[in-house]
């Protein structure tokens, strides 16, 4: 995998595409009759299942979602490498150790 562009990182534009993201398919399992059969049918629902009833609009927004979140993931483990940053729990990944330390945002 190439090293992702660290120019792009912009952490408000992850942060609100990231929100945008969990309430649109949250929604989408909701109220979409195909997902909810898609659902019924397979004990697990792909995520590209998902992205292909995105409208191309918020298909593209998900492949920007897609390229900050892998330059936040690559700035994570190297923060973590170095020793800086929240350590890395198996449970909550690289954000907070307690639901209790970051009651705010969180991301997926």
């Amino acid at each position: 995998m190439a090293k992702p562009d660290m120019e792009k990182w912009d952490e408000e534009r992850y942060v609100e595409l990231n929100t945008y993201f969990r309430i649109r398919i949250q929604g989408m399992v909701d109220s979409d009759p195909y997902i909810k059969d898609l659902i019924q049918q397979a004990p697990g629902l792909q995520l590209q299942d998902l992205v292909e009833r995105m409208t191309e609009q918020d298909q593209g927004l998900w492949v920007e979602f897609l390229e900050l979140d892998r330059i936040k993931l690559h700035i994570d483990m190297q923060n973590h490498l170095e020793g800086r940053g929240k350590p890395f729990s198996p449970r909550t990944g690289f954000g907070s150790s307690s639901p209790d330390e970051d009651e705010g945002f969180s991301t997926w």
